[in-house]
């Protein structure tokens, strides 16, 4: 691994909790790549049905939506705080949004902009590092699940990503027991923890083991 600088090393966090411009394009294909085995595990978890509406938080360029529809003809909508990753998500996705039910926003990562018990499912994959109020939003989030829906939150154990030398700038990391924690603030409750793990390469490109769970809420 070629060293990196601590300005090197904050600039990839930034990118990585906010992509922007075009550094933050090839990010993001670069999170894409990566982070894929994590996102297809959580579309294999949520259980998604024919008319389903599927909100997911940090789609990024969102170029697993393919995936998804794969599964079941929902209605999808992307929410991202990145107006860069909004954009990108668009023109990735022309095909889609032409033939199906898709809708990309942005907002403020704080107040989600939807009507009360709108969606079936909620997924978001390697956010949950980078929210500002962490229990605020997984009201909002419970809010706008409809009773006995379901939130799916997928992040990389704590105990991996502490070796990771940029995530001292801008991540809060997770493990079991601070997620109950933070579930514990919300009406939400946990029905299942599941652990996964994959070979994928760092942000910074050394090949690494990555443990990683995918925690199912339920309203």
């Amino acid at each position: 691994m070629s060293e990196f600088t601590e300005d090197q090393l904050k600039e990839i966090a930034t990118q990585l909790s906010r992509p922007e411009g075009q550094k933050g394009v090839e990010m993001a294909d670069r999170m894409n790549k990566t982070n894929i085995q994590m996102t297809v595990d959580t579309l294999n978890a949520l259980g998604l049905q024919n008319q389903d509406a599927l909100l997911e938080l940090g789609h990024g360029n969102c170029g697993h939506l393919d995936k998804i529809f794969k599964i079941a003809e929902v209605a999808y909508y992307g929410l991202e705080i990145s107006e860069t990753m909004q954009q990108e998500a668009i023109k990735l996705n022309e095909e889609f949004l032409d033939q199906h039910q898709v809708h990309f926003s942005l907002y403020d990562g704080e107040k989600i902009p939807f009507e009360d018990d709108l969606f079936n499912r909620v997924m978001t994959v390697n956010t949950i590092y980078f929210w500002k109020n962490p229990s605020a939003l997984l009201s909002e989030i419970y809010r706008v699940i409809k009773p006995g829906g379901k939130c799916f939150i997928t992040f990389a154990q704590k105990s991996f990503m502490k070796q990771l030398p940029f995530v001292k700038h801008h991540f809060e990391l997770y493990d079991h027991q601070k997620l109950e924690a933070l579930v514990g603030t919300t009406p939400f409750k946990i029905l299942q923890i599941e652990e996964k793990s994959d070979h994928t390469q760092s942000k910074t490109g050394e090949m690494v083991n990555r443990h990683y769970a995918i925690a199912t809420l339920g309203k």
